[in-house]
C-alpha cells in the first residue's frame, strides 16, 4: 500500500499537520525538525497525493500543453523552453499529441490550471466551453480569439530578411517553405514574401518545402534542383526546412541563408546561416507569463506582441 501523511507522522513521533507543512517546506516547522521529517518520508518512499491536495487547494499545479509536431526540432525546442518556464512557477507540463478538441476536453477533465495551444488559424479555435473553464493562452499570429495570443510577427521576420539580403547586394530570392497549408503563422510568412517583393519589385520565386521537416525539404528541393539552380538569396521557413535544403545542396549552390527560428541550434549547422525570428526563450518566456496572469485573474491584453531578432551562427 501507499505510505501515507499519516505513517509519516507516526513513525516521526509527531502530528499530521507538522509533517503536511514539513514537506510544504513550511518555516513554521523547526529546521531540525523538518529535515528530520523530510528525511523520513524519502526512507519511507513517500510520494504526495497531489489528486487529494487538489480537492482542498482547487488547484492541480499542472499545464497542458497541445504539441502539433513531433517531427520538427524548432518546436521541440520552444516545448522545452515553455516546459522550463512553466516548471520555474511551480507547475507541471503535461504534453498531448492528440488533435486540439480531444486533448483540451482532456486537460479540462483532468483539472489543468491552464492549456498553452499553438494556434494554426481557425481549425484550432478552441470551443466555450474549454476557454470559459480553464485559462488558455495561444501562440501563433494576430488574430480575434476569446483568449490571449502571443504574436511573434512572422511577417516581419520575412520582411527583416529580404532588406539583409537586399542590403547584401542580392536582388533575385527564393522562398522555400510549406506553400500548401491553412497553419495561419506558415500562411503569415508567405504572403509576407509575396507581398513585399511584388510592392518592391523584387524578383522572387516560392519552393514548396511540402512540409516543415528536415526529410520532407530535403527532398523537394532535391527534386528542385534537378532542373533548376537555387538563386544567390534563400530565405527558409523554418529550422529544420533549413537543415533539408543545405543537406540537398551540392557544391555548385552557395547561397546566403536566412533561416525562420532563432534557436540555439542554429550554431550547429555547419554552415553560415542567419536565423532569424524571435528567441525561443523569449517566446517561452512571455506564454507562460501570460498564463501565469490569466491563472491568477490579472488584467491582460488580447494580443502580445514580439519582435523578431537577427542571430548569425558564423
Amino acid at each position: 500500500m501507499a505510505v501515507t501523511l499519516k505513517d509519516v507522522a507516526e513513525a516521526c513521533g509527531v502530528s499530521y499537520s507538522t509533517v503536511s507543512k514539513a514537506l510544504k517546506n513550511s518555516q513554521l516547522v523547526k529546521p531540525n525538525t523538518k529535515q528530520m521529517i523530510q528525511q523520513k518520508a524519502i526512507e519511507m518512499n513517500y510520494i504526495p497525493n497531489h489528486s487529494a491536495r487538489a480537492l482542498v487547494s482547487k488547484k492541480s499545479g499542472t499545464i497542458g500543453l497541445i504539441w502539433p509536431s513531433v517531427d520538427r526540432v524548432a518546436v521541440t525546442h520552444l516545448i522545452t523552453e515553455i516546459n522550463l518556464a512553466i516548471k520555474s512557477l511551480g507547475y507541471v507540463m503535461f504534453v498531448s499529441i492528440d488533435d486540439v478538441a480531444a486533448a483540451s476536453k482532456k486537460f479540462v477533465e483532468f483539472g489543468c490550471d491552464g492549456i498553452v495551444i499553438f494556434d494554426e488559424g481557425d481549425n484550432t479555435n478552441l470551443p466555450p466551453e474549454i476557454y470559459n473553464n480553464v485559462p488558455v493562452v495561444a501562440y501563433g499570429v494576430d488574430r480575434n480569439v476569446p483568449y490571449p495570443i502571443v504574436n511573434v510577427n512572422h511577417a516581419e521576420a520575412m520582411i527583416i530578411a529580404i532588406s539583409e539580403l537586399l542590403a547584401k547586394g542580392i536582388d533575385s530570392i527564393d522562398y522555400i517553405g510549406d506553400l500548401h497549408t491553412n497553419d495561419a503563422r506558415q500562411v503569415a510568412k508567405k504572403d509576407a514574401i509575396t507581398n513585399y517583393c511584388k510592392q518592391h519589385h523584387i524578383n522572387y520565386r516560392m519552393i514548396d518545402s511540402r512540409g516543415l521537416n528536415a526529410i520532407d525539404a530535403e527532398a523537394s528541393v532535391k527534386h528542385f534542383l534537378q532542373s533548376a539552380s537555387l538563386s544567390s538569396g534563400v530565405i527558409c521557413g523554418s529550422y529544420d526546412i533549413t537543415v533539408g535544403t543545405i543537406n540537398a545542396m551540392g557544391p555548385d549552390h552557395q547561397p546566403t541563408i536566412y533561416s525562420y527560428d532563432n534557436i540555439p541550434q542554429i550554431k550547429k549547422i555547419d554552415y553560415p546561416v542567419h536565423a532569424i525570428g524571435v528567441p525561443t526563450a523569449q517566446i517561452a518566456q512571455q506564454v507562460v507569463t501570460v498564463l501565469d496572469k490569466v491563472i491568477k485573474g490579472e488584467p491582460i491584453e488580447g494580443t502580445y506582441q514580439l519582435h523578431p531578432s537577427l542571430n548569425h551562427n558564423r
